[in-house]
């Protein structure tokens, strides 16, 4: 995967994400964190539709569209579990700080590990350093890793 192709990915997920930040509104994620969310769910969206068995095209319209469906059922989900199971796409009101799903920084572990997984991804991919367990055929999957680490822990307190 060239670095354009991940620069591609990452504002595709980044539209997706504002989009489906706007479509179930009240989730309380913030814009950083639906654009974090987005990115996942471009993942998501160009996984889950050809499974079943829906094609939307090619181009970067219909992958927008892919994601900001993943980014949709991704915020959904998380808006449910984050409000304790008290249903989604609830606006404001009702217990736990007003229906908002708060964030919290990583622990410093977390952090460092993602960094580390990060760094070292990025050191196989431009600099050629050898390292057995990253190859240059797996270092998106390496990034991917370091940055759902870091995700889960920002949205799950005390990890």
């Amino acid at each position: 995967m060239t670095a354009e192709t991940l620069l591609v990915i990452l504002l595709i997920g980044a539209i997706a994400g504002w989009l489906a930040g706007q479509i179930v509104q009240g989730t309380g994620f913030g814009l950083v964190a639906d654009i974090a969310l987005g990115i996942i769910g471009a993942f998501i969206g160009t996984w889950l539709l050809p499974q079943l068995g829906l094609r939307l095209g090619t181009g970067i319209v219909a992958a927008i569209i892919a994601a900001t469906i993943g980014a949709v059922l991704l915020l959904a989900i998380l808006s449910f579990f984050g409000r304790g199971g008290g249903g989604y796409f609830r606006r404001g009101g009702g217990g736990g700080g007003g229906g908002r799903f708060h964030l919290t920084p990583p622990t410093f572990p977390i952090f460092v590990i993602s960094l580390v997984l990060a760094v070292l991804a990025l050191l196989v991919h431009y600099v050629g350093l050898r390292i057995p367990i990253i190859t240059a055929a797996n270092v998106f999957a390496v990034l991917a890793i370091a940055y759902v680490v870091l995700l889960a822990g920002v949205l799950f307190r005390g990890i």
